[in-house]
Order: structure tokens, then sequence, then C-alpha cells
């Protein structure tokens, strides 16, 4: 099991952990709340990591996209 961890310097988005085995996608807001994404390609989470703005590609295409349950 490996899991990736990355800190963001977005408006919204703090950190995300990703774990490659599981394909889950753990994202902590700066507002407070993190959410597990379930299901998430190692391919997308790349992209996020790439883009030049990572709350317009996280709310594109993870959060309307995969499904996900608050985890705290």
């Amino acid at each position: 099991m490996k899991k990736i961890k990355e800190t963001y310097t977005s408006s919204n988005l703090k950190s995300s952990t990703y774990d490659t085995q599981t394909k889950e996608l753990i994202v902590e807001f700066k507002k407070g709340g993190k959410y597990s994404y379930i299901d998430v390609p190692l391919q997308t989470v790349i992209s996020l990591r790439r883009a030049l703005s990572k709350g317009t590609y996280f709310n594109t295409n993870i959060a309307k996209t995969y499904t996900y349950k608050k985890i705290s």
C-alpha cells in the first residue's frame, strides 16, 4: 500500500492523500471538512496536482464525478 500526500497553495483545498491500492482520495478543505472520494484513478490525481487551478480542476473533474462521503 502506498499513500501519496500533497499540500496545496489553493484558496479552497488544503491537502489530499491518495491510496494507490484502494484508489481512495481524501481531500481536506481549508474551511474545514475532510472527504473521501472512491475509485479515483491515479491519472486523475496526477492531473489535479499538475493543474494551474487545483480548485477548478477538483470541482470539474472530481467533486461532481466520484462517490464521496464526509469523514470529518
